[in-house]
């Protein structure tokens, strides 16, 4: 490959990197910074049982799933 066909393919590239670099360059800062740990009293009330069993149902599909798609992909080899 030449030289300028190499420069003329990593020309757009490094115009890509350079506009990431200056849209990201100009943030300054400006997000709200995060609250400290301290600024929390006391602990998070519990939830509610039903939401738990909805989180358990939701956990126990979602194991349920990867084990059929590792025994899948097992059968496959």
């Amino acid at each position: 490959m030449t030289r300028r066909i190499r420069a003329a393919a990593l020309l757009p590239a490094a115009l890509l990197a350079a506009a990431l670099t200056a849209g990201c360059a100009h943030s300054g800062g400006s997000a709200a910074p995060a609250a400290p740990s301290s600024a929390t009293t006391g602990a998070a009330p519990a939830p509610d049982p039903s939401e738990l069993a909805h989180m358990q149902k939701l956990v126990d599909g979602a194991e349920s799933a990867v084990a059929t798609a590792e025994s899948d992909a097992a059968h496959d080899k």
